[in-house]
């Protein structure tokens, strides 16, 4: 009878156990990374492309008040964006400000820019929204050269729900763009080439974090690769 007890006992002992270890098993997909290479290089194409509002439109639009700034004033305005491209739909709203150095002469040098924004996009794979902010400087303004020249940095922060993903769905993103000889050609405003650096950060309801880094490079064709991790992605910036 004492060994039936000390058996009735051990087996409870080992069922509790048990079902301790089951209550902590997690779903496979629930102990992967918060965020994939994959999933961080899609974070950055939306940070990027114009189709989602990301940092290519209001450079491209300094790139269009270039023609007409003047030596020493400075100024600000505003941009409104709305539209589609394919199943993606977007908004932007970008205040820019900026001041041209000039020679001794009156030739224009440079240009500064700051950049705030506010943007929401939906797409297939992706849909957010947040704020969009930076420091650019252009460069090129010279009548004789045939393209603009920006470096300086974009901060992308917003709320992304990932229309594939079934744990975690919503996350919160920063984007911190580093961008390096991001080349606009003066005559049609196209974007011919350009690198950068990236960082994407993203955290969970539960306030988990990961960071990863990457690079950038603006292929001249229409195109932008990001690569992470040694994952490689190419994306349409349009």
């Amino acid at each position: 009878m004492n060994n039936f007890r000390f058996s009735s006992t051990a087996l409870i002992a080992f069922a509790v156990a048990a079902l301790a270890l089951v209550s902590c098993k997690k779903d496979p997909e629930e102990i992967q990374a918060l965020i994939s290479d994959s999933e961080a290089a899609e974070i950055v194409e939306t940070t990027v492309a114009e189709r989602s509002a990301g940092a290519t439109m209001p450079t491209v639009d300094m790139a269009e008040l270039l023609a007409s700034l003047a030596c020493g004033e400075p100024g600000d305005t505003t941009f409104q964006h709305n539209g589609s491209a394919g199943p993606a739909t977007y908004t932007g709203t970008f205040e820019i400000g900026w001041l041209i150095t000039c020679s001794n002469l009156g030739v224009p040098q440079s240009a500064a820019f700051t950049l705030d924004g506010n943007t929401s996009f939906t797409a297939t794979r992706w849909a957010g929204s947040g704020s969009g902010s930076g420091t650019l400087t252009a460069t090129g303004l010279n009548p004789s050269a045939n393209a603009y020249i920006f470096d300086g940095t974009y901060t992308g922060s917003r709320n992304l729900t990932g229309n594939l993903r079934t744990v975690d769905p919503t996350i919160s993103t920063t984007t911190v763009l580093t961008l390096t000889a991001l080349t606009i050609r003066k005559s049609d405003k196209v974007i011919t080439g350009g690198t950068g650096t990236v960082q994407v950060t993203a955290t969970n309801a539960r306030g988990i974090t990961r960071t990863v880094n990457g690079t950038l490079v603006f292929n001249g064709d229409g195109t932008a690769t990001v690569t992470v991790n040694g994952y490689s992605h190419t994306f349409d910036i349009g």
